[in-house]
């Protein structure tokens, strides 16, 4: 049903007018909540055709108003429900010689999930962000997060494999 993932009810638009900044520009034109990663794509195509500005969102934890409407042509795409998620496995990657652990996600989940995956399989997700039990791997990715481990480990982006990125003309 249109209702349950396009919404331009006054509830959907007052949570997602800022983040835990608490700073208030503009409130979204809608709100979109997709159910799979398939749906992005179709989404994005359909903001730009129809002049939006797109405000990728996730857990809404961040302190940098990544995820703030700054006009009210936008359209914020919260990707919560976007929590797919596997387990550590060692895969080849192009330039390495060795297998290197990775840990799939979907953009919506939950930090504090791909930690405790990463310790079920001897290892250590360096992400930390205070937030890790709130905030979500796509928004890591997104404002470069890192926490009291990123000295060691690096930033969000440190830790990233060649990833899919959603693009209206692109044909999974």
């Amino acid at each position: 049903p249109l209702g349950a993932n396009i919404m331009f009810d006054g509830r959907s638009l007052v949570t997602h007018v800022t983040d835990a900044t608490g700073w208030r520009v503009e409130y979204p034109f809608v709100v979109l909540t997709p159910d799979t990663e398939l749906e992005m794509a179709g989404l994005v195509k359909g903001c730009i055709e129809l002049g939006l500005t797109i405000v990728p969102r996730g857990g809404g934890t961040g302190y940098t108003g990544g995820a703030i409407p700054l006009t009210w042509k936008s359209a914020v795409i919260n990707t919560e429900k976007l929590e797919g998620m596997g387990e550590v496995e060692m895969v080849s990657l192009p330039g390495h010689a060795q297998k290197i652990p990775t840990i799939w996600t979907e953009a919506g989940v939950v930090t504090q999930r791909v930690a405790d995956a990463a310790e079920r399989g001897g290892f250590v997700f360096a992400v930390d962000p205070t937030s890790a039990e709130a905030s979500c791997i796509g928004g890591n990715i997104a404002m470069n997060a890192g926490g009291k481990k990123a000295v060691l480990g690096g930033t969000a982006p440190h830790t990233l494999a060649p990833w899919r990125r959603g693009q209206p003309r692109h044909r999974w």
